[in-house]
């Protein structure tokens, strides 16, 4: 693995995570951000304030956003490639988590709906992005297992045949 590597790619997913965890909020707002509220009556006859369902979408997107900030910064300290390697690994279930995010959560019903025209596109969208970050990752961070093993065995076969 090459010293720069995980460098970049630390960058990288940080900024992945920022766009993620800004999306809802900043770039494409969901639904109560647009000034979109549900209002319900209760039975006492007051009117109450509930929340939209893509809020519940922006909740996540935010911990997520914030959880994939984190493992780039984690990459930025990796000195080595297993632990590249398995921080890839990781980056890959929160990719996927990102993508299954409003499918799982719920959206707005209304197909006019501003978190359904930007904020689920941009999510998943965001999320295959980093699901490709993550398989880059695992493959250039890897040490064919094959050359690790030979060089192993050179190494003992050397040292042993020195001794005789």
């Amino acid at each position: 693995m090459k010293k720069s590597t995980p460098i970049w790619t630390g960058a990288g997913v940080m900024v992945l995570g920022l766009l993620i965890a800004a999306t809802p909020r900043f770039l494409f707002k969901v639904c109560e951000f647009q000034g979109t509220h549900m209002m319900m009556s209760s039975a006492s006859g007051g009117a109450g304030h509930m929340y939209m369902p893509c809020h519940y979408t922006a909740l996540a997107s935010y911990m997520l956003g914030f959880l994939i900030f984190m493992m780039g910064g984690t990459l930025l300290l990796a000195r080595t490639g297993e632990a590249a390697s398995l921080l890839a690994i990781v980056l890959g279930g929160a990719a996927i988590a990102v993508i299954l995010t409003p499918i799982v959560f719920p959206i707005c019903a209304d197909p006019n709906a501003p978190c359904n025209h930007g904020t689920k596109p941009m999510l998943m969208v965001l999320g295959l992005v980093t699901l490709i970050a993550s398989g880059w990752l695992g493959l250039t961070s890897r040490r064919p297992a094959a050359n690790n093993f030979s060089d192993s065995v050179a190494k003992a076969t050397s040292s042993r045949l020195q001794k005789d």
